[in-house]
């Protein structure tokens, strides 16, 4: 989940509205609190990722996106609802 933000925008972002998950510069977003707002959670949320990553390749496993993530309707909040991965 991360909040509309004022840095979607195709100026600071080369598609602002995409999954790019090795996206240049992601960590600018600011969803985890960069800019004028600082997030609460950024440390707990950081630290989440960096435990199911080091899970992920414990186990040595391979996720393989399968198709496009279906996201949320929201004016408020862009998530995603929904995204077929495949575990190998």
């Amino acid at each position: 989940m991360w909040f509309v933000s004022a840095t979607a925008t195709r100026t600071r972002f080369k598609e602002p509205h995409a999954l790019i998950v090795d996206r240049p510069r992601a960590r600018e977003h600011i969803s985890f609190g960069f800019g004028v707002h600082r997030c609460v959670g950024n440390r707990l949320a950081e630290l989440q990722l960096r435990v199911l990553w080091e899970e992920i390749l414990k186990r040595d496993l391979a996720i393989e996106v399968m198709d496009r993530p279906k996201y949320l309707r929201s004016n408020i909040i862009h998530g995603i609802r929904e995204l077929p991965v495949q575990i190998h």
